[in-house]
């Protein structure tokens, strides 16, 4: 009875590896189109749309009055300042993949990488 309880478990295991490998190719596929221009909304409005290939910075106007400073340098984009009061926005780091974004919610702007 034991061993088929642990046969049991190591096809369970080796059922939910195989499941997250497909899952991490099917993610390779869907996001290796190269990343081209940075889209900046603000409350759901497309406010810019700017290429990463030249390096920038930008001052985005949020949502009442609220500013985030982003930053393309080198095909990659973060958040260098914000008048948000968290900062959340910030710390999100360096973003250079298509789909990926950053977010900050007081201010209502959403940066998201998409691509050619």
């Amino acid at each position: 009875m034991e061993i088929k309880k642990h046969k049991k478990e190591a096809i369970l295991i080796v059922v939910i590896l195989a499941i997250s490998f497909i899952l991490l190719i099917a993610n390779q596929i869907i996001f290796s189109k190269p990343a081209g221009y940075l889209e900046i909304t603000v409350d759901g409005k497309v406010v810019e749309t700017l290429d990463l290939s030249h390096d920038t910075e930008v001052l985005v106007n949020g949502y009442q009055g609220g500013t985030n400073r982003i930053v393309i340098q080198g095909g990659k984009v973060h958040v260098s300042d914000a008048t948000c009061p968290d900062k959340i926005c910030i710390h999100q780091g360096t973003i250079e993949h298509t789909g990926e974004s950053i977010v900050c919610l007081p201010n209502r702007m959403i940066a998201q990488i998409i691509g050619n």
